[in-house]
């Protein structure tokens, strides 16, 4: 925003306020019209109030003395420190507390991902918060073995009872891994299935629940080999316990499938909605369920398997999507066929070895068109079908807080070897994700658009190079649009 003085048809100038952003002028004020300059003062100090009241930041150069020239001023410090002030006051909202270095390693995260001698680097030069490593290094293993990771899921859940209005009887579970810069084995890191794919390196397994925003709310770490369902038991009954909750119910993909996990959870009266293979089921199951929605686009059919309810949906969207997907890997298949000898992965299609021959899997693909279409949820609560469906469809939440985690975060490549200093890495990811979370939670923007925007304000050190007089003065962020997602921060109290 700026202040505008213009000529009028009566002869007169006017005061208004007015900003241009990507070639769109904007009229925000008319103030009047003056033909005095007591009468112009009076104007060009109601602009001035009213940009400040709309921006919630001083003029560059409001503060400075009216003796001092431009030429003898300058800039001796500028630093983001509305920025680190921000995520702070985020962090203790949340309920954190705690170890202050602590918490500016997790504000460092959000702010800058970088490694642990590049934070520190990032702390001292950018936020005037000089720590040694070996300082660092010492805290993280402190407050690990105090208990960091339970204080931080204890704060988030106790923040989305009290501030999320949130009973939490409804949780989200997902598991997904982070690879290494490595090939070395350790008791944490080792190979296994990598949903990066990056199968040539040693990789760790992380499962995250979430409540239905996407909130953060408890996580673990498992070994790189871990298989996802193997997760699940443990990681549900830990959240279990933090949350007190007998009517929790858990909703979690096709692999935490297994009926020793189903049965477990029936056990300890926990109720659950998982994704079902509907390609490992029966012949006569599946031909019963095809025949129950016969390909009728939104049609749901309800069966009993092992003793729990299997609810399917038919839609002609999925069904389209499944046979494009289908007839690629057929393709790929029949092409591979034709050259053995370079075979060197598993494909869908394909039965065989070398040894054995190769032959393209006919009554496969007959099997996978019959079902196209077709999803599946196991569960054992009462819910209707229509709301199993759609809390399922939910778990996307659980895949957004991941991808923030890897993009916005950096979590991986992981450059770390000791099993402590990889757990107090996933435990500061956990904890910036949260600020991020909430964030994106009440200003609707994402965390890289709040970053950018907000990383802009500088608070800048003036020094009178005649004088050595010194003032703090603030960045003025001109454009309205920048001004409106700011006013989102300023109106939580910010």
């Amino acid at each position: 925003m700026r202040i505008r003085i213009i000529n009028t048809s009566s002869h007169k100038q006017a005061i208004q306020v007015v900003s241009k952003y990507r070639g769109n002028f904007k009229l925000h004020k008319h103030f009047g019209t003056f033909n005095t300059d007591i009468k112009k003062q009076e104007l060009l100090k109601l602009a001035k109030e009213y940009i400040q009241e709309c921006t919630h930041q001083t003029d560059m150069f409001s503060n400075v003395s009216p003796n001092w020239k431009l030429d003898e001023v300058e800039i001796i410090n500028s630093q983001p420190l509305y920025l680190y002030k921000l995520l702070t006051q985020v962090y203790d909202s949340l309920g954190f507390g705690g170890d202050p270095l602590i918490r500016d390693l997790v504000v460092a995260r959000v702010y800058q991902p970088a490694s642990k001698r590049e934070t520190n680097q990032i702390l001292t030069d950018v936020f005037s918060r000089p720590y040694s490593l070996q300082t660092i290094y010492r805290h993280l293993k402190s407050s690990l073995s105090k208990g960091l990771k339970d204080d931080y899921q204890q704060s988030l859940i106790n923040y989305a009872k009290t501030e999320l209005h949130d009973t939490l009887r409804l949780v989200f579970y997902d598991v997904t891994t982070l690879a290494f810069a490595s090939q070395t084995k350790t008791t944490l890191k080792d190979f296994g299935y990598s949903k990066d794919h990056r199968s040539q390196d040693t990789q760790i397994v992380l499962g995250l629940v979430v409540n239905q925003q996407g909130f953060p709310l408890y996580f673990d770490v498992f070994s790189g080999n871990t298989f996802e369902g193997g997760t699940f038991i443990g990681v549900v009954l830990g959240v279990q316990k933090l949350l007190n909750n007998t009517d929790l119910v858990v909703v979690a993909d096709a692999g935490m499938l297994s009926v020793k996990n189903m049965d477990e959870l029936n056990e300890a009266k926990i109720q659950f909605v998982v994704g079902a293979r509907i390609s490992s089921l029966s012949i006569e199951m599946t031909n019963k369920i095809v025949k129950d929605l016969d390909k009728k686009d939104k049609a749901d059919t309800e069966v009993e398997y092992k003793g729990y309810r299997l609810l399917t949906d038919y839609s002609i969207k999925r069904a389209s999507k499944d046979i494009h997907d289908l007839n690629k890997q057929w393709e790929k298949a029949k092409a591979s066929i034709i050259k053995p000898d370079n075979i060197t992965r598993k494909y869908r299609f394909i039965t065989g070895s070398k040894k054995t021959n190769y032959s393209l899997n006919t009554s496969l693909k007959e099997k996978a068109e019959n079902i196209a279409g077709i999803k599946g949820y196991l569960t054992n609560t009462k819910l209707s079908a229509s709301m199993i469906t759609e809390k399922y469809h939910d778990l996307w939440k659980v895949e957004k807080a991941f991808r923030i985690t890897k993009s916005d975060l950096e979590a991986r490549p992981i450059f770390l070897r000791l099993d402590e200093t990889i757990k107090a890495h996933v435990t500061i990811i956990f904890a910036s994700l949260a600020i991020s979370k909430i964030l994106e939670i009440q200003t609707g923007e994402s965390i890289h658009q709040i970053i950018k925007t907000i990383s802009r304000i500088f608070t800048h050190t003036i020094q009178n190079k005649n004088t050595k007089q010194t003032t703090i003065l603030e960045t003025k962020l001109p454009k309205s649009e920048i001004c409106g997602k700011l006013n989102k921060i300023y109106r939580l109290g910010y």
